[in-house]
């Protein structure tokens, strides 16, 4: 009886320890046949989200997320362009694009000017980012 208490507090501190690992402990207490210790079963994590391939390599540089860095060049009233390293981008403004100043509060696009130094987060298509968050890190903290 000591022995299975022994080994199912063995067990659920384990369990405690490994957290969402991908591995869980049977319930049963069992020892392995070696009687080294208690049983281990591979399971996948179902919260863990995966990725599907693309079969197709430039289907990766068509569409996709990211945050890019880049010194604003000219402005328009839904757009302006961005030079980040040795390419230029031209970043579409939507009604619902967030523009945040340094400290993430919301600013007008007016307050954008020529020279500062932005981060766009959206989604790349060549060189066109459709934005959903432009936070500008030029402006002085108030």
């Amino acid at each position: 009886m000591k022995k299975n208490v022994r080994n199912a507090l063995a067990i659920s501190g384990l369990a405690i320890a490994i957290g969402a690992s991908g591995l869980t402990l049977n319930a049963n207490a069992d020892m392995q046949k070696n009687g080294r210790g208690p049983r281990f079963e591979s399971q996948q994590n179902p919260s863990k989200i995966f990725r599907a391939k693309k079969n197709d390599p430039t289907e990766k540089t068509k569409w996709h997320r990211r945050t890019i860095p880049g010194i604003v060049t000219t402005i328009s009233a839904n757009s302006f362009t961005v030079t980040s390293g040795n390419k230029s981008f031209t970043v579409n403004i939507a009604p619902e694009t967030k523009i945040l100043n340094r400290t993430w509060n919301e600013i007008a696009l007016s307050e954008i000017e020529e020279g500062h130094k932005i981060r766009i987060a959206g989604t790349i298509s060549g060189s066109t980012i459709s934005a959903k968050t432009i936070r500008d890190i030029s402006l002085p903290i108030l």
